[in-house]
């Protein structure tokens, strides 16, 4: 069981850094924005660094982990979505079974992420980066959905 928690805390931890870094991103694009709505200087457009290094950082570390344990040849199925960890065909069963219901889940939360996008000129000064939760809301349903169907093995 340890293994497929890591597994789904490593993949919501990544969607989470992404996010933090988009809207990093998006920040800087809306000083870009007003620049070019109003071109008279003084120009000042700031990014903010500390997302897009803690995001490559965290990479670099999985990336070393992984090698380092494809090295000693353990079981590093806690880096990769979880139906790789597929060993017997009851555990196939398990999987295929979690990778349908995430199916399932994406084809009814993607709609209802498109019908909540509707409403984002409303509460746009509020909320600004709704549009990028939104959007990585859909992933982290999949990941949550594989994991509670899949914690039978």
């Amino acid at each position: 069981m340890r293994s497929p928690v890591f597994s789904m805390v490593l993949s919501i931890l990544t969607l989470i850094l992404m996010g933090w870094a988009l809207a990093a991103l998006y920040d800087t694009y809306a000083q870009f924005a007003v620049i070019m709505n109003n071109p008279t200087p003084p120009w000042e457009v700031t990014l903010s660094i500390w997302p897009f290094l803690i995001y490559f950082l965290f990479s670099i570390i999985l990336y070393f982990i992984y090698r380092y344990k494809k090295k000693n040849k353990e079981n590093s199925s806690w880096l990769f979505p979880l139906q790789f960890s597929e060993r017997d065909e009851r555990e196939r069963e398990i999987s295929g079974e979690a990778c349908r219901k995430a199916f399932i889940s994406t084809w009814i939360s993607a709609p209802i992420a498109a019908f909540a996008l509707v409403f984002y000129p409303l509460f746009e000064d509020q909320f600004r980066y709704f549009p990028i939760f939104i959007v990585l809301l859909i992933p982290i349903i999949q990941i949550l959905t594989y994991f509670f169907h899949i914690r039978k093995i």
